[in-house]
């Protein structure tokens, strides 16, 4: 199962909507939670994803959390895969379900200031992961000197070019198979001016 806070239109959001796509075909049965807001990528799950919104109004919740369990028990889950701040009510229900293998997906945007992120919650809480996995480098190395976790691994982010929800129209310049398209939400880190200035490079060139 994938748990994310919300569905709303964000990297992690759209990797955990990805992710449980892609096993629909591959594994029994593949599972998406959503544990606060629905939003606008829940029309790009797959319907033969098993879905559940928990409508989590506090970080404490207690008739969502037993909803949550009981969920997970009567649909034997086996393995959480929870993205982002959701470590927290997976690392919960862990303590309850010991047998739960729990991974836990690091998306933080701010990778370049490290030193000022908060992470005593988290570090007590990956001492129940049995593997992390983040989406660079910088966060790899972040994981292995700052949680209680042996098992690290990079995943980068991907595209799923295979599902396509309802009739999509999305008419694109250029000629067909010849066009490059920046995925990446609009943030400082994702280069886009360094993007426009090889794109104006390449065109003095060619």
């Amino acid at each position: 199962m994938q748990l994310i806070d919300s569905l709303e239109a964000g990297g992690a959001e759209r990797m955990a909507v990805n992710l449980a796509n892609g096993l629909a075909s591959e594994i029994e049965s593949s599972y998406l939670c959503a544990t606060r807001q629905e939003g606008i990528l829940l029309n790009s799950l797959n319907p033969d994803v098993h879905y559940l919104f928990l409508n989590k109004t506090s970080t404490i919740d207690v008739l969502a959390f037993i909803r949550f369990y009981k969920y997970l028990k009567k649909e034997k889950i086996t393995h959480l895969h929870a993205h982002s701040s959701s470590f927290f009510l997976a690392t919960l229900v862990s303590l309850f379900l010991p047998r739960l293998q729990l991974i836990w997906h690091d998306h933080y945007g701010n990778s370049e200031f490290l030193e000022e992120r908060p992470y005593q919650v988290l570090k007590w809480c990956s001492k129940r992961f049995n593997a992390v996995l983040s989406v660079n480098m910088l966060l790899v190395d972040w994981a292995q000197h700052h949680l209680k976790c042996s098992i690290v691994r990079y995943l980068p982010n991907f595209v799923d070019v295979k599902f396509e929800p309802g009739n999509l129209e999305l008419p694109l310049y250029g000629s067909s198979g010849k066009r490059i398209l920046c995925l990446a939400n609009l943030r400082s880190q994702k280069g886009h001016l360094d993007l426009f200035k090889a794109f104006k490079e390449v065109s003095l060139k060619f």
